[in-house]
């Protein structure tokens, strides 16, 4: 993956962040990606892994704000913006324990998300997730609120709060850009 020749906006938020230090930026090992795929029980589609090992982490940037992506939900299609994007592996390795696992303040509450996706994050209680079931492995989703119920138990919580985004890690990263470039994509969509 050449980040740079495939979103110059990203790449240019990549290397911003990785010139933050380490608060803001550490590389994702082969051991990390290891204990995701230990986490939930199958290998990660390979242009994710390749992301990791080469650049590790992208996070939004004000000044270059391409951190927008179309979202089509079950009931509306929208543009959707989210800082987090996608943060280092053991950023993600406590996503998946925070989020697929008992939380010990919710009782009875697992998973909050379903053990088919991958969550990225858990900023703000919203995630991009890669979706990790048979005949849809790879496509990137959204979820914009992760509740304190368990997933797809509760009328109001489960795949109908999941949003699509691209078919791969790849085009999601590629079709990232700011929400005047977005919108001029999709003109038909709100900002939500």
């Amino acid at each position: 993956m050449d980040l740079e020749s495939l979103n110059p906006k990203v790449f240019k938020m990549w290397e911003l962040q990785r010139n933050e230090g380490p608060d803001f930026f550490q590389p994702s090992t082969k051991e990390d990606i290891e204990e995701i795929e230990h986490l939930v029980e199958t290998r990660i589609p390979e242009d994710y892994r390749e992301f990791l090992l080469k650049y590790s982490a992208i996070g939004g940037s004000i000044n270059v704000g391409a951190y927008f992506f179309p979202c089509n939900f079950k009931k509306k299609s929208v543009i959707m913006g989210d800082h987090s994007l996608v943060p280092w592996a053991k950023l993600t390795i406590s996503a998946i324990r925070a989020y697929c696992n008992p939380h010990p303040a919710f009782e009875g509450v697992k998973p909050r998300i379903s053990r088919e996706l991958l969550p990225l994050t858990r900023d703000n209680s919203s995630t991009l997730l890669i979706d990790l079931r048979p005949e849809s492995i790879g496509n990137v989703l959204y979820l914009p609120y992760v509740r304190k119920q368990v997933f797809g138990k509760h009328a109001n919580y489960g795949w109908e709060n999941v949003g699509y985004v691209a078919p791969s890690f790849t085009d999601f990263i590629r079709e990232l850009g700011t929400e005047d470039e977005i919108k001029a994509r999709y003109p038909d969509r709100k900002v939500a």
